[in-house]
């Protein structure tokens, strides 16, 4: 049992040995535009429909669009610059090519190969040999799946091959099969199903109907708010915030979104991608989910599907949306975040929802406080000028809250000074979190004006907030 355990284990290492060693992907080649694109790796992934769609395709630019979109619709986390779905993939093409040589084709092609790439690596490895009817020698590999590798995939999942008179490794059902493959199928049903499991799950499919339909936003039981961050890859974060007004039942919802531009969508649509938590239970009379994703600047239509729970009814929304863009480095503001609660993270490491940095941030759906609580903002600072003694930035704010005065008859607010401007000078921070209270004011229009200089450059950025006082 021993001998056996250290053979399986030194296989193993074997494995990942060739696997390291192994020439880089064509990840590059496969992907161009081409008329036969479908018939590369990307085989073992793709539906009826979408090889259908892609042969019909003639022209570059579109063959392209569809292979970008392609690869997006199976994005695990399309709030991360990188397509880690994508980059498993040929991650595991390379390592077949590297691990199995025993055919005179690519090791993605074999069978071993196929159920690498679609499975990865099993757990476990046995290796031995046998006799069949007629009494000749055959040489088996047995790859043994502890782990599940997509849902509905059992435990402990054996798969079996063969190897023929030409050397080749051959999926097989011809040895004896367990109660688990007796039960639940032959490795090649299984092969099917793990094919399956790689598709565009059920949310994308209802995005895509829901984006055909075009629907009309329902303020009355659904309210939607977007903040905008400059994003670690140099785009824009955006926090997509829907607000579903709280019924009697409180029900759970389950939340899908899409950013969709003329050339490129992005979707929200795995089981984490919108999340909620107790503490958002009631924001201005509605239950808080947020999701976050990074996208180029831009104007986009976003569509939303929500789904109760428990009675499986569908809801759909659509808006414009204007993403801003903070590449260019300018000195500038994020844009004021008016929160309805702003405190420190006890534990940001677990990356709770609505976390900005290290601080919770929970947006206002409605941009109404009443007299004598805290009113709450948030933003942040883009491209200061350094401070070449200190290494830091040297900014001067001022905080000006302003009272609408008369309204014009262009139908323009005009605004006048509520009390004297907040000063905080030579500040280095440029994440900025404020609780202000509102004790004593009096009902009406305001708006928080906020003024940043920079020492270093002599440059100024503003933004302002807009909010009701009851």
């Amino acid at each position: 049992m021993k001998a056996t355990l250290a053979a399986a284990f030194a296989f193993l290492l074997l494995w990942t040995a060739v696997a390291r060693g192994a020439q880089s992907s064509r990840a590059k080649d496969w992907n161009l535009p081409s008329r036969d694109w479908y018939e590369g790796p990307v085989r073992y992934l793709l539906t009826t429909d979408e090889e259908k769609q892609y042969r019909s395709l003639t022209t570059e630019p579109e063959r392209q669009k569809f292979i970008e979109d392609f690869w997006a619709r199976r994005d695990d986390d399309p709030a991360t610059p990188a397509n880690e779905f994508e980059n498993r993939f040929w991650n595991r093409v390379r390592e077949a090519d590297g691990l199995f040589r025993d055919a005179p084709y690519p090791g993605w092609k074999t069978d071993r190969g196929k159920f690498h790439v679609l499975l990865g690596a099993p757990d476990e490895i046995r290796q031995g040999q046998g006799f069949n009817r007629a009494g000749k020698e055959i040489f088996y590999v047995i790859w043994l799946y502890h782990e599940p590798r997509f849902p509905g995939m059992e435990r402990d999942t054996e798969v079996r091959f063969v190897r023929d008179d030409a050397g080749q490794y051959e999926i097989s059902d011809r040895l004896t099969l367990n109660r688990l493959e007796r039960y639940f199928g032959t490795p090649r049903d299984l092969a099917i199903q793990a094919t399956s499991a790689q598709r565009p799950p059920e949310p994308r499919q209802l995005l895509d109907s829901i984006a055909g339909s075009h629907p009309p936003n329902n303020t009355e039981r659904f309210r939607t708010r977007y903040d905008f961050f400059l994003a670690a890859d140099g785009n824009t974060s955006v926090s997509l915030t829907l607000g579903v007004r709280r019924s009697d039942e409180s029900p759970a919802w389950k939340v899908y979104a899409r950013l969709s531009d003329a050339s490129s969508s992005f979707d929200l649509a795995g089981p984490e991608s919108f999340r909620t938590s107790e503490r958002v239970a009631d924001v201005d009379g509605f239950r808080l989910y947020q999701g976050r994703i990074s996208v180029h600047p831009g104007i986009y239509t976003v569509f939303f599907g929500i789904q109760n729970e428990a009675t499986r009814e569908l809801f759909s929304l659509s808006e414009r949306l204007q993403v801003p863009d903070f590449r260019q480095a300018a000195f500038s503001l994020s844009g004021i975040t008016l929160a309805a609660r702003l405190e420190p993270a006890e534990h940001p490491e677990n990356d709770p929802p609505f976390l900005v940095g290290r601080l919770l941030v929970v947006p206002k759906m409605d941009p109404t406080y009443r007299t004598g609580t805290d009113m709450a903002y948030y933003f942040q600072v883009y491209h200061p000028g350094i401070d070449p003694g200190s290494g830091d930035a040297r900014l001067d704010l001022t905080y000006q809250f302003l009272r609408a005065a008369s309204l014009r008859k262009t139908g323009e607010v005009t605004y006048e000074p509520a009390g004297k401007p907040l000063q905080f000078e030579n500040q280095s921070g440029l994440v900025h979190g404020y609780a202000f209270p509102l004790t004593g004011w009096p009902a009406g229009e305001f708006m928080l004006q906020v003024k940043v200089k920079d020492r270093v450059t002599g440059l100024t950025a503003e933004a302002e907030a807009r909010f009701s006082v009851r």
